[in-house]
């Protein structure tokens, strides 16, 4: 998987370059990139989704500043968020279905160190058990049910982007942030909730894996 980030970078990379030029923009980098502004982006696709399934959305409540910039590909940022929140959404939104209680927001917090830019999701969606921890990062691992069962051959071509069920968005977003040197840890409080924190490192020292 990470030869296969390491092709798709180096093809898009090459393809953008031939586009016209954009201020501020080196082929996918976005060399002034607002980590707030693709945050915000990815919440809204996130959101959209949960909408269309449950027909309601926890809130969600970002902290950090919008001035904030650094050099990344929005694209990348993009995925691993969306993947991040929509696990959060899925599980308040499971965890308080029934309830007369309302949904607690989802927090997320975008802060700047020295050697990082840190993004925080916290939810309260009653967190995974200790014993289940490691087997997140196991490709086709879920615990919601498979989308596929649902689907016919056909469905499945055109099939919409749904909250979880495939297995793989926590593996790849751990990828995806080793990719330029960052890391994506978890951590759960079973029967309070779950707290994801993903570096993005700034210091440009990290080699790119390339295949």
């Amino acid at each position: 998987y990470m030869s296969r980030i390491g092709i798709r970078m180096l093809i898009g990379q090459h393809l953008s370059l031939h586009d016209p030029p954009m201020p501020d923009k080196i082929g996918l980098i976005d060399t002034v990139m607002s980590p707030y502004s693709i945050v915000n982006e990815a919440v809204e696709d996130a959101r959209h989704i949960c909408m269309r399934q449950y027909g309601s959305s926890p809130d969600i409540q970002m902290f950090g500043s919008e001035k904030l910039q650094c050099a990344y590909v929005p694209d990348h940022l993009h995925h691993m968020i969306f993947e991040l929140v929509k696990n959060s959404l899925r599980a308040v939104s499971e965890r308080y279905m029934d309830s007369d209680s309302d949904a607690p927001a989802i927090k997320i917090v975008i802060a700047e160190g020295n050697e990082d830019i840190t993004i925080k999701v916290s939810d309260e969606g009653g967190g995974i058990a200790r014993s289940g921890l490691p087997k997140i990062w196991t490709y086709l691992y879920s615990t919601a049910s498979s989308p596929l069962l649902q689907l016919t051959e056909d469905d499945i071509q055109n099939a919409p982007a749904v909250l979880a069920g495939y297995g793989y968005g926590l593996p790849l977003c751990r990828l995806y942030a080793r990719y330029f040197g960052g890391e994506l840890q978890v951590i759960s409080m079973e029967g309070y909730g779950t707290d994801a924190y993903l570096h993005l490192s700034k210091l440009g020292t990290s080699e790119e894996p390339l295949p």
